[in-house]
């Protein structure tokens, strides 16, 4: 679909009047442009913003390009359930229910940094254990991530473009081969107005400073998925840390193995173990 609506398309997705939307559109309510011939388009961008400021119904999803929300709009278990409904969801393999209710999160008014810390590190954690539990444990683990990747994926589709917003870049170390965490963060940071370009697994140190020397990012970030050798991680971290400084750049570095590594004391160097610590010292870059 295209990335703008009409006055009629956001009725239909919101189950209202058309001339409803025109009202809102022409007091402000709603951000538009107009055609050559006087017709009110609405960014897509800006229709789900009104969606998630009102807490509005979507009754046409796929008029925004989120078509699996519908899938999740059948189940009626009661709202307040939304981590053990997406664990269900993952082990089936049920993808578009999964995909919808992800979705659906986002546009009920969670951030990106806040589904992540919350339903989908529940729900991966609790099918992480799988592999002492069941022998399909591990398939189970690698579909639920495709999963995930795709729903978060759909959702950076339909933020505001980050064209003129400061480069982010990142990935996880080389021998970390978790591909969920640096796309989340890049999803994160796309939210914030970044223009953020996963590396992804088994990046090199070397790797991340050439493209920070090429890209002159503003944010670079490391994702630490599991912690073998503290010391020498602790090292490589400190060591592009003093890297990237006369770029302007700053260094965050999350992921469950964060946690254990040592503050180096470096201005520029944060450690975090939460989605939402990192985009909270990304947005403060950009207010710097």
């Amino acid at each position: 679909m295209g990335r703008h609506l009409t006055s009629r398309e956001l009725a239909r997705v919101l189950g209202v009047s058309e001339s409803s939307v025109k009202r809102w559109v022409d007091d402000g309510t709603i951000r538009a442009t107009r055609t050559a011939g006087g017709h009110r388009r609405i960014a897509r961008a800006d229709a789900i913003r009104f969606i998630r400021t009102t807490r509005a119904p979507v009754l046409a999803p796929e008029l925004l390009g989120l078509p699996d929300v519908a899938a999740t709009l059948s189940d009626q278990r009661s709202s307040g359930r939304e981590n053990e409904r997406l664990l269900d969801y993952l082990v089936a393999g049920s993808s578009a229910e999964a995909r919808g209710l992800i979705q659906a999160l986002y546009l009920q008014g969670e951030n990106v940094a806040s589904i992540i810390d919350g339903h989908v590190r529940v729900a991966m954690e609790r099918i992480g254990e799988l592999w002492l539990e069941r022998p399909d444990g591990i398939f189970i683990e690698h579909r639920a991530t495709d999963i995930c990747i795709h729903a978060l994926g759909q959702l950076r589709g339909t933020f505001p473009s980050a064209a003129q917003g400061p480069v982010a870049l990142g990935g996880a170390p080389g021998g970390d081969p978790y591909l969920l965490p640096s796309l989340a963060i890049s999803i994160v940071l796309a939210e914030d107005g970044y223009q953020a370009i996963n590396l992804g697994p088994n990046t090199p140190f070397d790797t991340l400073r050439r493209a920070a020397e090429d890209l002159r990012p503003r944010l670079v970030w490391v994702t630490v998925g599991s912690l073998t050798k503290a010391e020498v991680l602790e090292q490589e971290v400190t060591a592009l840390a003093a890297a990237i400084k006369p770029l302007g750049s700053s260094l965050t570095v999350g992921g469950r193995g964060a946690a254990r590594l040592r503050h180096s004391g470096l201005e520029h160097l944060h450690l975090g173990g939460t989605m939402a610590e990192l985009s909270a010292f990304a947005r403060g870059l950009l207010r710097t």
